[in-house]
């Protein structure tokens, strides 16, 4: 008797963690499609929509990809519809590589601060397939991955493999390449910055 109650209290337990386990994977499951379903909500908003970078260079139009990274395009979006972007400049530029705009600090006239500023709040990385080939847009980063990424993005002007499915592209310039090649043209000063100011106007956002 004793034997079989042990073994009915052994089965107990087994039934009820197993029981606990379940209810684990099922609020797990439960909270994954509710992310899933915010994530195909923000896609099909962003779907469609365009931007186009006003510089006193000329205007570059964009194109996102939102099924590769939707919280990196909603966040560039929101940032240009809010005029965050205004008034900055593209203060990184080597020619062959890529054009590097978005820092807030850029507003300023104290070059030595350029490429050090961002958003208060983060974003964590979108590593996709996307190639970094000429006309990509992609997020900049600092070296350290777990920080995620900020307001400063590049568009690329040459090929760089290195940089594949380790900074997260998020579109591609779809008009206006001639205007990445002119700014990627223009002499720059130590540290890659454009002698002559290279101004984002704004950026329009449409569809």
């Amino acid at each position: 008797m004793e034997d079989l109650k042990q073994a009915n209290e052994k089965l107990n337990n087994e039934n009820r963690s197993l029981k606990s386990s379940l209810n684990k994977a099922q609020n797990q499951i439960e909270r994954a499609s509710e992310v899933g379903g915010r994530m195909l909500f923000l896609v099909n908003q962003i779907r469609n929509v365009k931007a186009r970078i006003a510089t006193n260079m000329g205007d570059i139009e964009l194109k996102f990809y939102p099924e590769k990274a939707p919280v990196h395009c909603f966040a560039f979006i929101t940032r240009a519809e809010s005029g965050f972007y205004d008034n900055t400049k593209f203060h990184r530029v080597i020619k062959n590589f890529m054009i590097q705009g978005g820092d807030p600090n850029s507003k300023d006239d104290d070059p030595s601060e350029y490429g050090m500023g961002g958003p208060l709040v983060h974003i964590p990385h979108e590593f996709n397939d996307a190639k970094h080939v000429p006309g990509i847009l992609s997020m900049a980063r600092i070296s350290d991955v777990s920080a995620g990424a900020g307001s400063q993005f590049f568009i690329m002007h040459g090929t760089s493999p290195n940089l594949d499915n380790q900074y997260t592209a998020f579109g591609e310039v779809t008009k206006g390449m001639d205007v990445v090649d002119k700014i990627a043209m223009v002499e720059t000063a130590p540290g890659d910055r454009p002698i002559k100011p290279v101004v984002i106007k704004r950026i329009d956002v449409f569809r």
